[in-house]
């Protein structure tokens, strides 16, 4: 699998998990539901819906893959977000057009949730 690194280096970096102020936790919140993560995904503290096609992002901070293939870092748990097809061909995740910005502060969120590995 080949990534270009100016892709990656263009996402900048990820704010670390655990540092997310309680704005910046609702802003997150308030992706996740606009973009529809909970149709798939179990989200971490998120109310219904709570969708089973997609892995559970409940424990996201836990594992050591992002897609099965890709280390569970704050960069490339943002860069998967952003553009999931690029970062993984197989992948059953649709583009959903979220933006480098929001992906970093969704990343964030679950990370930040989901607990150190």
């Amino acid at each position: 699998m080949k990534m270009s690194l100016m892709f990656l280096l263009s996402l900048g970096f990820c704010q670390p998990a655990g540092h997310l102020s309680r704005v910046e936790t609702e802003q997150a919140r308030d992706l996740i539901r606009q973009h529809g993560c909970g149709s798939c995904h179990v989200v971490p503290d998120m109310p219904a819906p709570q969708g089973n096609t997609g892995p559970s992002l409940a424990d996201q901070g836990r594992k050591a893959y992002v897609a099965g293939v890709l280390p569970n870092t704050p960069t490339m748990l943002a860069a998967f977000i952003h553009d999931p097809k690029r970062m993984n061909p197989p992948t059953a995740m649709p583009d959903l057009g979220v933006t480098t910005t929001n992906a970093q502060l969704i990343a964030a969120y679950l990370l930040d949730r989901g607990g150190a590995p």
